[in-house]
């Protein structure tokens, strides 16, 4: 019995027991490993796909930077240049021939020798006006990262404007393009009562005044080369004085400036120096002339839609009456005496030479003026719109010497002076376009009753600039 219940074994001594549980082990060991190279490989293949993800992603967000860098260049260049353009000044009639060279050396005096260019110029090849170089950029940025490139071309009076924004990389470019139409200047020239590109003098008993608004009655000089632009030796000047050369000396003498006699005060309030000289106007008297068809024969005293002929000189106009407009051709000299009535305007001719010896306007006895759409006149249809305007004489020295009561309308000349008992109300202003001195002398009391810078008188601009058309924005290739 007890050797029937020993337990079998192996020659080795392990029993067939604990051989089928070394089995076990060794099988449940080779599944681990196999499960841990698995999870190994798994996790492998996880870890790749979240690196690829992850570094995508990264290329993604570069791209998009960059893209994005590009957009927002061009759109920064295209602010920049609607800037520039809206400050051109483009003469009103420039031939389409002419224009885009214009257009070219208003951006070159607006943007050459500035941080912008980098040393670059404004430059036109082909009918192409490049900015700032056909090969250089504007930065937007102090290293570069972000820059653009402009380019005009021309359609009739259009321009066609195109900018392309760059990064780091050069191979990702954004592109814009709009097109620009031209509009008319503005200019605060008519927010003073009197001003001159030359100097403003006033003596004896003078005044400068604003009717209802003392400020109508301010005065400006633009004059750069004359230390004293102004000089106020008359008795007042109810507005105040300003200046451009920031270096200059304005003389007020004992007058009233601003409505005060206290030095101190002038000079801290109403004396103003180093101002930005406004746009003087061009004039254009063509449309008068569509209506001044009837040359001057010196028969009757009516005259109505008449021009004066180059070189006629005609003896002195007096106890005349003028309907509509008198249009003067240079070369000329005319004179109106007393007991003159105009009901209109009078405007020289376009392009004339200025020469105070044989282009000239003078004014003496009693003037009495209404604007050129006075009631009961008869005029063509068409002609009441040409308001504005008494005087219109650029290249033309003007000069009064007696009482002018009440005119309609703006005073424009080349070299304007007031001396005797010259004065009146003036609907408008007085503008000399001319660096020659403007006068105002003897007992002429001039009151400034200015319609400020919202009505411009017929054949009176201040050129164009350039507006976009927002309608036309589009994204190029």
């Amino acid at each position: 019995m007890a050797t029937a219940l020993r337990q079998h074994t192996t020659p080795t001594g392990r029993s067939a027991a604990a051989r089928s549980r070394g089995h076990a082990t060794r099988r449940r060991r080779g599944i681990a490993s196999v499960l841990a190279m698995l999870y190994l490989v798994l996790f492998s293949v996880m870890a790749i796909g979240f690196y690829a993800a992850t570094t995508m992603a990264t290329q993604i967000s570069r791209n998009e930077r960059r893209i994005s860098d590009s957009q927002l260049a061009a759109e920064s260049g295209l602010q920049f240049m609607r800037y520039q353009l809206g400050q051109v000044d483009i003469s009103t009639g420039t031939l389409q021939a002419d224009l885009l060279p214009k257009v070219c050396t208003e951006l070159g005096r607006l943007m050459n020798n500035t941080g912008n260019m980098g040393g670059n110029t404004v430059q036109i090849t082909n009918g192409t006006i490049y900015i700032p170089s056909q090969t250089g950029t504007v930065a937007l940025d102090t290293v570069g990262n972000k820059t653009f490139r402009a380019t005009i071309t021309q359609s009739g009076t259009f321009l066609m404007l195109t900018v392309t924004g760059y990064c780091t990389d050069p191979n990702i470019t954004r592109t814009l393009q709009m097109k620009y139409a031209q509009a008319p200047r503005a200019s605060a020239i008519f927010d003073f009562g009197v001003a001159s590109k030359g100097k403003i003098v006033t003596g004896g008993s003078a005044v400068v005044v604003g009717q209802g608004d003392p400020t109508r009655g301010s005065v400006l000089s633009t004059s750069m080369t004359d230390l004293t632009p102004v000089v106020i030796g008359g008795k007042m000047v109810s507005g105040d004085i300003s200046v451009a050369n920031p270096a200059a000396t304005v003389n007020f003498g004992s007058a009233s400036v601003g409505g005060t006699k206290d030095p101190t005060q002038i000079n801290a309030k109403h004396i103003h120096k180093g101002v930005t000289p406004p746009d003087f106007p061009e004039i254009d008297t063509s449309a008068y002339a569509a209506y001044a068809t009837t040359p001057y024969t010196w028969t009757g005293t009516t005259l109505t839609n008449m021009y004066i002929p180059a070189g006629m000189n005609p003896p002195t106009f007096t106890g005349v009456t003028i309907n509509g407009v008198l249009f003067v051709k240079a070369p000329n000299t005319i004179s109106f005496g007393g007991n003159t009535t105009i009901n209109g305007a009078i405007v020289v001719e376009n392009g004339a030479t200025f020469n105070p010896a044989t282009n000239s306007i003078s004014f003496a006895g009693n003037v009495n003026s209404s604007p050129i759409n006075t009631p009961g006149l008869g005029l063509p249809a068409g002609e009441e719109t040409l308001t504005g305007a008494f005087l219109l004489a650029p290249n033309f020295a003007v000069s009064f010497t007696g009482d002018f009561g009440t005119v309609g309308g703006h005073i424009i000349a080349s070299g304007v002076s007031f001396s005797g008992n010259s004065g009146g109300t003036i609907k408008g202003s007085v503008i000399n376009l001319s660096n020659n001195e403007l006068d105002i002398n003897g007992s002429s009391d001039i009151v400034i009753a200015a319609t400020g810078t919202t009505n411009y008188p017929a054949g009176v601009t201040f050129g164009v600039k350039y507006v976009p058309l927002p309608d036309t924005y589009v994204e190029l290739p």
